[in-house]
């Protein structure tokens, strides 16, 4: 048997293996709670949660009078100052809205 000819690749074909270089393992960061958006050591003189609740009626009404489309689309927007990291939980209940207008929920 003859030889196989030299070719450009003929370097990377090696009897030694290749050492994978790693650097320190990380912990996973569904284990720690660590968040990439939030930078660590915030604080503010006061805590505040700024909230904006937008809503906007759309309505398509015929040449008759007849309503041919109608949608409320509403967004809810927030502008929050929380030293750490605290947990917030806001509630939605539109049985106020329902409570004013004297229609039952």
């Amino acid at each position: 048997p003859s030889p196989p000819p030299a070719a450009p690749h003929r370097r990377y074909i090696t009897q030694e293996g290749n050492k994978l270089e790693t650097s320190k393992s990380r912990v996973p960061t569904t284990v720690t709670n660590a968040v990439s958006w939030r930078s660590e050591g915030i604080k503010y003189k006061k805590n505040e949660v700024f909230i904006d609740v937008i809503e906007s009626v759309n309505l398509l009404v015929s040449a008759t009078g007849s309503v041919l489309l109608s949608e409320v689309v509403g967004t809810i927007k927030l502008k929050v100052f929380l030293s750490g990291m605290p947990e917030l939980r806001l509630g939605l209940n539109d049985r106020v809205l329902f409570e004013l207008t004297g229609r039952e929920c």
